[in-house]
């Protein structure tokens, strides 16, 4: 299923940058221009890494890969404009749209679950 959203990626990245400095996130260099590490704000104990591939900048939390956007890629470019390095792109998220496959009602027993089923013409 692909996810629509009611804000461009712009918009929201914007929303994001004001959120990193709002909320005061910190990045840790891992590898400067590549790599960044920081902690989660709402899981104590978390350590997100924020890095640069072929495709852009990407983050491990769960709003990355449900929205594409984050607060933690938003401070790495927070970070890229002070210090004069070049940010690039955020990278695109990619959803696997295949669905997933329909589980049998176990209320039914294994009789329907084991029952043959008709190929669709």
């Amino acid at each position: 299923m692909v996810q629509t959203f009611s804000k461009p990626q712009e918009a929201r990245q914007i929303e994001a940058r004001a959120r990193a400095r709002r909320r005061g996130v910190r990045v840790t260099v891992i590898e400067p221009g590549q790599a960044y590490s920081t902690l989660s704000q709402s899981q104590p104990g978390t350590v997100y890494t924020i890095a640069r591939t072929r495709q852009g900048w990407t983050c491990e939390c769960d709003g990355f890969h449900y929205t594409g956007v984050c607060k933690h890629v938003a401070q790495v470019e927070r970070r890229a404009e002070r210090e004069g390095w070049d940010f690039g792109v955020v990278a695109a998220i990619v959803r696997d749209e295949t669905p997933e496959p329909k589980r049998p009602d176990p209320a039914l027993g294994l009789a329907a679950i084991m029952a043959p089923r008709k190929l669709a013409a």
